[in-house]
């Protein structure tokens, strides 16, 4: 199930008030509010799943709803680092500005024991935990598409105009996926993404002890 929509900074969406002069030369205050993405983003992929489930020909959708999961877990771990640095030192926008610029792995894997004051950490091996690492690595290559190379073996048979025939030739020159789906299908991220939700967030701070897909950190 999706996070609620709504405003998931709670108090930290308020960052401060200014005075202005209107038109009219009076003076009237302004509050500068920041938007969650992510709270939109769970929104767009209830959405694609709908279009997905129902759709006749779901290999043109898998691209555009891989890389929508992928987007919305990355908004959804900005948010939650953005709120762990406020939470923790303030409104220097430098401390929040480091976490951000992690890269999407290293979110991935520094959120849970952020957020627990490293007593936690994934379990690497729970089903989770090793969607949404794939969810990563599939959608670097979506998104920094390039040429690649395939080998493929020389059928027996001979084209009738003298041409070898690949086997899995065709297969692959009309694959619509771009590999996507070679692991894990658009579903299972999105349902990787409403476990994290469930298990993790909704669960912080003090009801994530018996969570399976968290093991302790050794390192605490």
């Amino acid at each position: 199930m999706a996070p609620a929509v709504g405003i998931p900074l709670v108090s930290r969406e308020v960052r401060h008030c200014t005075m202005v002069a209107s038109s009219t030369h009076q003076l009237r205050k302004e509050i500068k509010v920041t938007f969650s993405v992510g709270t939109k983003f769970w929104r767009i992929l209830n959405g694609f799943r709908k279009y997905y489930e129902k759709a006749e020909h779901k290999e043109c959708l898998v691209v555009p709803y891989v890389v929508t999961c992928a987007a919305a877990l990355e908004a959804t771990m900005n948010d939650k680092l953005i709120e762990y640095a406020h939470g923790r030192w303030g409104d220097d926008p430098t401390l929040a500005q480091s976490l951000l610029s992690m890269s999407m792995r290293g979110k991935l894997n520094a959120l849970v024991p952020l957020l627990t004051d490293h007593r936690f950490q994934f379990s690497r091996t729970h089903f989770v935990y090793r969607r949404l690492n794939s969810l990563i690595s599939v959608r670097n290559i979506l998104v920094h598409p390039k040429p690649f190379e395939k080998k493929f073996p020389i059928s027996d048979q001979v084209h009738p105009l003298g041409y070898p025939i690949l086997d899995g030739y065709v297969e692959a020159a009309e694959d619509m996926t771009l590999g996507a789906i070679e692991k894990f299908n658009p579903l299972e991220y999105h349902e990787a993404l409403e476990k994290l939700d469930k298990w993790f967030f909704r669960r912080l701070p003090d009801h994530i002890s018996k969570v399976a897909m968290l093991v302790a950190n050794s390192r605490q």
